[in-house]
This record gives structure tokens, sequence and C-alpha cells, in this order.
């Protein structure tokens, strides 16, 4: 933020801070200027009516005398009068004068002699102009300053001109801009009018005039510029009550006009071109405009036409307004008091307010999770913009690059922090498990991993074991490219599986997918979510053999499985130069001897009796009891019922005494047993019957 604020009044920040105060102009959109003010305008149709410009004074005598008319209460002129229309001088009228009496004298006096000497005599524009500005007595003129090289002698018209009273500040003025020289207008007509103001303008470093600078330096005086004169004039405040405070504003009666340390006054601009009441030179001088319109009004009289170059920039678009328009912006933003100010000690605030701005985001960067903190440091950015608009429009006007970079900074560091620092053990929880969860699996662990214990434990899992069918004879029989093919056919829908139903990939062993449940995440419902893979794979298997049949002309395409529920060591396994987050243990092995035997029993799928109490709900089979290496108490083996629900719970009586006589050594009782199950089931289980029958003397072990 100071490094920014350092460099906050260089161009380019300039540039692109004045840039959105234009932008805050437009996003508040015009408002109405108050009642006060008239503008009439030598616009084209003028023009073309009235003749070339600049216009003959005795229209500008007439304009005056048709404002008294209507009642106007103050006439501003933004046109300068420093130039007499006509080069007969004041010593010419009266040599022609004087020619004319002493023809007169001698009684010897052609009638078109006469006629043109006093013509010339009485050709005096000027003198027109400048009796109805004195007869008036409400009319206003400019005159310019220049700041090159020149005689910076003051002509006496322009004494009275200058601030009369001055006010204590406590800050000191700075002047950047020192006139050497002064265009005033004739002294006729500063003699003759009831004020003179300076119409310079003060144009940022974009062009664009966005500025009044209600007072500037000459001689050893300060000069008005002419909006101030306009509105001590309509207020009726005498000149010599208006106060100048410098580096401070400037006071007018009752009202205090603010400025900065150059005596600029900030323009609150009200909308674009036509905004104000606006009426035709012409109109006016043929009497079309109505009195009512200008009564009590202050008007400001300028030129709009095309070829006049006395157009400029304003913020509402790229169509330029006329200058006595702008004036008419500086006017009413007097008038109305609605200032946009910009105090020296904003700085200070909004440095303090970025600061703390910035200290709220990087404490919730530390508290939430990365999209989070992003959110946290953009959420001051969109309120920092909100803030200057409201403030704006309050007639404050905040800095916005600034700030919004400075925050912008910390919002690229506090990511950076994020990424290199707080998130780290995420992307290498990410990285290492991402092959073997699902995403929002992963995301999560990575957003807790304090939720992952990568040294080990022992925890109640379900192990589920997946293998081809006679995998070594359908390699045999197959080209490697195809075989390949087939393998990662088989591979991608297996791993969506697990992963769709919250597991961990384990390892691909072959043809064979070792996959686990309730590591490392917390899953209460593993057994069934491992039976739902389950299903899921026989169902994909059962499509995928379809499409293989056709493709390659396999006859068949089986899978087994075996899924087991216990408890289990899960963690990092492996050795100093090698490891992987697995699963070791006796559920583990039990698992794999079940899936192993699927192929003895002709079932897809068998499962331990712990898995089965986990999902009692589901349809499950009791198919046999097998002895396991290792263990003294048998397994007892559970296959899900994937046929019609209806018949279920008769089957499953059925297995039961099935199971029983072959546990209690009942081996003749088996054909009677196995008839009614296998007329129920159909051909779903024919060949795990018959191999129920041919084991009446012996069991198959695992």
């Amino acid at each position: 933020m100071v490094a920014l604020s350092a460099g906050a009044e260089t161009p380019v920040v300039r540039d692109v801070e004045t840039a959105s105060l234009d932008l805050r102009f437009r996003v508040r959109g015009p408002i109405a200027p108050g009642p006060e003010i008239a503008l009439v305008l030598v616009d084209d149709r003028s023009l073309a009516a009235l003749g070339r410009w600049p216009f003959s004074r005795r229209l500008l005598a007439a304009a005056i005398r048709k404002l008294d008319a209507a009642g106007a209460q103050t006439v501003v002129f933004d046109l300068l009068l420093a130039e007499p229309e006509q080069p007969i001088t004041g010593e010419m009228r009266a040599a022609a004068l004087g020619a004319v009496a002493r023809l007169r004298h001698s009684g010897n006096v052609p009638a078109e002699i006469e006629r043109g000497l006093s013509s010339i005599a009485a050709d005096d524009p000027d003198g027109d102009l400048a009796r109805a500005i004195e007869d008036s007595k409400r009319v206003l003129l400019p005159y310019a300053f220049a700041f090159q090289d020149g005689a910076a002698d003051a002509p006496p018209s322009l004494g009275s001109a200058a601030y009369r009273r001055f006010e204590r500040s406590p800050e000191a003025p700075i002047f950047p801009l020192r006139p050497a020289s002064v265009v005033a207008p004739l002294a006729s007509f500063a003699a003759a009018s009831a004020g003179l103001g300076h119409v310079n303008i003060a144009f940022d470093r974009d062009g664009a005039p966005r500025y009044d600078y209600v007072a500037l330096p000459f001689e050893a005086d300060f000069y008005p510029s002419l909006p101030v004169r306009a509105v001590a004039r309509q207020l009726g405040v005498p000149w010599s009550d208006v106060g100048l405070a410098p580096g401070l504003g400037v006071t007018i009666g009752k009202l205090f006009v603010p400025t900065d340390r150059a005596m600029r006054l900030l323009i609150n601009y009200r909308g674009p071109r036509g905004t104000f009441p606006t009426y035709s030179f012409v109109d006016l001088i043929e009497g079309h405009v109505p009195d009512a319109a200008l009564r009590d009004k202050l008007v400001l009289v300028g030129a709009a036409a095309i070829g006049v170059n006395d157009t400029f920039r304003n913020p509402f678009g790229s169509a330029p307004i006329p200058g006595v328009e702008r004036m008419a912006d500086i006017v009413d933003t007097m008038l109305r008091g609605d200032f946009i100010e910009r105090p020296d000690w904003l700085g200070v605030v909004e440095a303090g307010a970025v600061l703390l701005l910035a200290a709220a985001t990087g404490a919730a960067s530390a508290l939430l999770p990365t999209v989070g903190a992003a959110l946290a440091a953009i959420a001051p950015m969109i309120l920092w913009a909100a803030l200057a608009q409201l403030a704006f429009q309050r007639g404050i006007w905040l800095s916005l690059l600034t700030p919004e970079s400075s925050m912008a900074a910390a919002l690229v560091a506090i990511l950076a922090f994020r990424y290199w620092v707080v998130d780290r053990d995420g992307r290498e929880i990410k990285s290492a498990f991402r092959h073997y969860l699902a995403p929002e699996l992963v995301n999560a662990l990575a957003s807790h991993p304090n939720r992952l214990r990568l040294g080990g434990e022992t925890r109640p899992m379900t192990v589920l074991f997946c293998d081809i069918r006679n995998f070594t004879a359908l390699s045999e029989g197959m080209p490697p490219e195809a075989l390949v093919q087939v393998m990662n056919r088989f591979l991608t829908p297996a791993t969506d599986a697990v992963m769709r139903h919250r597991g961990t990939v384990d390892k691909y062993i072959g043809d064979c997918v070792m996959a686990f449940w309730n590591a490392p995440l917390d899953d209460g419902e593993h057994a069934r979510h491992a039976c739902a893979t389950a299903r899921d794979l026989l169902g994909d298997v059962e499509r995928l053999g379809a499409e293989l049949a056709a493709e390659f002309n396999l006859s068949r395409f089986e899978i087994g499985i075996g899924i087991n529920t216990g408890p289990c060591l899960v963690g990092n396994l492996g050795s100093a130069q090698r490891f992987e987050y697995s699963v070791l243990g006796d559920t583990v092995n039990v698992a794999s001897r079940l899936e192993a035997i699927t192929k003895v029993y002709g079932v897809p799928l068998l499962a331990g009796d712990a898995t089965r109490a986990e999902t009692a709900d589901l349809p499950w089979l009791a198919i046999d009891e097998v002895p396991v290496r290792g263990r003294n108490a048998p397994v007892r083996m559970h296959t899900l019922w994937l046929g019609e629900p209806a018949i279920h719970s008769q089957l499953d009586a059925h297995h039961e005494a099935i199971l029983a006589a072959r546990r209690e050594g009942r081996l003749a009782d088996l054909p009677a047993l196995i008839e009614p199950a296998a007329a129920l089931a159909g051909p779903r289980f024919e060949r795990l019957y018959r191999e129920l029958a041919q084991r009446r003397d012996r069991r198959a072990s695992a």
C-alpha cells in the first residue's frame, strides 16, 4: 500500500484514477440542475439566419436588451470582446463630424457627402454594446490569462476585478499556473460591466477539463473565475463581501466553495449535452423565447455552432459539450453546494482502511480453504469499489486505483502463500490419492489433511477383490494389442465404480482390481458401498461381455468378486525407497480367497459373514462354510441374489437348510434339499447346485 501510494500521482496512475472518476459519473447518471440557469447559444441556425460569426456588436446589444426586458437577473457572456468590431477609431469619427460641421457652415454641402460623413461618424457598434451593458447593470464579461512570455501589466479596467477580501487559511496555496499576460475586454465594455472573471480552463493530464480555477495569481492580486462572479451576482452578494481563503476555498455570502490547495474546484458535471434549458440566439433576437423562461434566471450566452472551437469533453460520453454549458455545470455546482472534495487527510484514511481490509483478508485466508480465501480477498475489492461510488455520490472522491491495486497485490500474495505454503500438503495428498479415490473424496481429504494418518492404523474396513475369469486362456488366444484394449475396457469402468461408491483403489494385480473402504476417510457405510460397487461391476461386465463378443469374438467374459469386512492395518506400507498407501490383515487375505473360490462354486460374488451382518437388508444367500488356512473356524460364504426379489425369502430358507445339512453331516438329505432350491433359482445357480451335489462328502478349501 505504501509503495503504491507513493506512485499515486505518477502519470499512468493519475490517468487511470481520473478515468475511474469519469466512470463514476456515468454510473451515477445525469442529475437535474437547479432552476436558476438558462443557456442562450449561437448555434448553426443562428448563423444561418443572422450571418457570419462573430456577430455584430449591435446584435449582442440587442440580445442584452431582450434579456433585460424578459427580467433576467444575471447575464454572463462567454465571449471575449477584446478587439473593436471595426477599424474606425474615435479620432476618425471626430474628424468626420468636424468635416460635416464645416461643410454645413459653408452652406454648400452636397447631400451625398453629408450622409456619408454622418454615417461614418454614427457607425459605433462597440459604443452601442457598451451602452447596452451599462444600461443593463447585470452583464458579466470574461477575460483570459495567457501563460507565455509577454507584458504582465494588467489593464486599468482589471483592477476592480480582483478579490478584495482575504480570509485566514491553514493551508499554504500552491499555484502551478502563473499568468504572464491578460487578454481583457475593451475598456469601454469592462467599465460598463457588472463584473469581470477569467475563463481559463484547468485541463487534466488526459485533456479533460475537470476543474475550475476559482482564483489565479497575477501581478500582486488574485483574480476570480467568471463562475464565481456569476454566483455572487445571482445570490446578490456584493463583490466586496466575497472572501478568498488561499489554499482552502472561497466564501460567497453564506456559501463556501471548497477547493484544493491549487485553488481548483472539481466540477460536478450534471449530465451530457442538453442537460440545461437551452435556447437559440436567433430565437431570442426574434422574440420567440418566452419571458417566463428567462425571468430571474442566470443566463449564460455562448457559441456552439459548427466551426466554433469552444467545445470540451465531459464524463458522460464522447459527444463534447459547449464551453458555456461547462460553465453552467460549474455555476450549478456552486449554487447547489454539492461539491466533490478530496481532502488532504483522505489519503491517510484510505491507507488505514485498506490495511484493515488486508488484515481481515489475511485472517480469513488462514481460516478458509483456498477458494474461500480467494473470495474473501475479492470481497473487499468489490466492497471498496461500491464504497467509492457511494462516497462519490455523497461528494467525496475516494481513490479507486491505488486501494484496488493494493488489495489485488494482497490477493496475489495470499494466493501465492496458500499455494506454496498452506496448500502444499493438500497438493501432495491429491497427487498421492487422485488415481485411487473419487475426486470429491480427494478434495475432502486435501481440505482436511488431519483426517489422514499416514503412519498406519488399524480400523474396521471392507475389502474387495475383482478378477477376470480364465484370464490365462483368454490372453493366450488374443494378440497383445487386443488384450490391452480388453484390459482397459474392464479396468476403467471397474475403477469408476469403486470411486463412485467412495472406495479407494488399492492396486491392479494383473487382471485383478483390489479396493477398500473406510480409509483414508471415514465411511460408516463401507460394507454397503462395497456391495453396491460389486453390483455395478456385475452389470458393467454383462454389458461389456456383449460388446467384446462382437468386437473380439470372445465367447465368455466373466468376473469373480470377493468381499470381506473386518479389522485391517492401513497406511503407508513399503520400504525406505518406495512405499504406497495400502492395507494388510486377515480380512484382506479372506477377501482374496473368497474371490478365488467363486470359480469353484460358479457364482460371480462371494462375501464373508461380517459383510452380510453389516448389510442384512440386502438379498443374501448362504452358500457354504469353507476352511481357511491359518484359521481354526471355517468361513461362512454368502452371495447376493440378483434374480426375482419375490422368491428370495423362500430361496434363502432352502439355502440355510442345505448349509445346515452339510454342517451336520446329513449328506444323504442334500439331493432332496437342493432340488426345490434349483427349481426356484432356475439356470442362474445351476453350476452352484451341481457343485454342492458333487461335494456331498467334501468341502472346498479356501
